[in-house]
């Protein structure tokens, strides 16, 4: 009896160790939810490493805490569902635009970069307009802001608030009749589609698509032009309601040190080069002075 009881005890004992251990490695690492195919933003290195300028600003994040940095590439369409059911330190970092529906369910950083919408097609058959995608066939990555705006644009159409030239709010209305809406897991089977003619268009944020097309096997067969009928978009960092203070003061912190300092465009011309250079289409990039490249995460 006295043996069993001994077991009893030691097993308890062990469950008791692993938990503390499981909750001890939860403790020391962030959780990094994107997905990597938005260059410069993040992007699979020929190292075979996820980087780009969220990989940078988080492992910054994660060096001044004293953590490990964790990049778990997921479909875009679940980032912020995960960072809202993680029960460690998480974060989304993909380029996210903040949007109303978004921040029902995770608050969002200052604001480290902001886009505009563009449309991606061949250079005969530029659109400059969500509008002029009427009975097209568009590419979206499942997700991100063009999947939302084409599909509700194909619809009843998508509305967004804006202000008039008095300062006075007013509601706007984009539609596209008869679009229809091809959604991928990637932009780069979106620019497959549209190389191979199976679709018109690809609707995307401007900076990844000006990568996209510089990449491509024939960039100059290619138009990009800004969706006259939209609006600029803002990119921040996801956190679960009600996260740890310190991940949401250090975040904002990187943030607005690297925006006064010049970092934050110096890291986006940089991967920006790197993603060229390694698809074969820039020279190699020359780091600039200062600037870091590695951290202890």
């Amino acid at each position: 009896m006295k043996k069993i009881i001994s077991i009893v005890i030691m097993v308890a004992l062990l469950a008791v160790g692993v938990f503390a251990l499981s909750a001890c490695n939860e403790n020391d690492t962030i959780t990094m939810y994107t997905e990597s195919g938005f260059a410069p933003y993040e992007f699979v290195s020929s190292t075979g490493n996820i980087v780009g300028v969220d990989v940078a600003i988080m492992s910054e994040v994660a060096e001044r805490m004293g953590k490990k940095l964790k990049i778990n590439d997921v479909a875009f369409d679940f980032i912020t569902s995960n960072v809202a059911s993680d029960k460690g330190l998480a974060v989304g970092a993909a380029g996210l635009s903040i949007t109303p529906e978004r921040q029902e369910t995770v608050d969002f950083s200052k604001i480290y970069a902001s886009s505009t919408l563009v449309i991606v097609s061949a250079a005969d058959k530029a659109y400059s307009s969500v509008a002029s995608l009427a009975g097209k066939m568009v590419a979206v990555q499942q997700g991100p802001s063009g999947d939302l705006i084409i599909s509700d644009a194909a619809g009843a159409g998508y509305v967004y608030t804006t202000e008039d030239v008095s300062g006075n709010e007013i509601d706007v209305t984009v539609t596209a009749a008869g679009a229809t809406v091809q959604q991928l897991q990637t932009y780069a089977l979106c620019m497959a589609e549209l190389s191979n003619g199976r679709v018109d268009a690809i609707l995307m944020d401007k900076l990844p698509a000006s990568s996209l097309v510089a990449t491509s096997s024939n960039p100059d067969g290619y138009a990009i032009v800004d969706a006259s009928d939209l609006f600029q978009e803002d990119f921040g960092i996801a956190f679960k309601k009600g996260a740890d203070s310190e991940l949401v003061n250090t975040v904002n912190e990187v943030i607005t040190e690297w925006l006064a300092n010049g970092n934050m465009t110096k890291y986006t011309e940089y991967y920006t080069a790197l993603d060229a250079y390694e698809k074969g289409t820039g020279a190699e990039p020359v780091v600039p002075e200062g600037l870091k490249l590695s951290w202890n995460v």
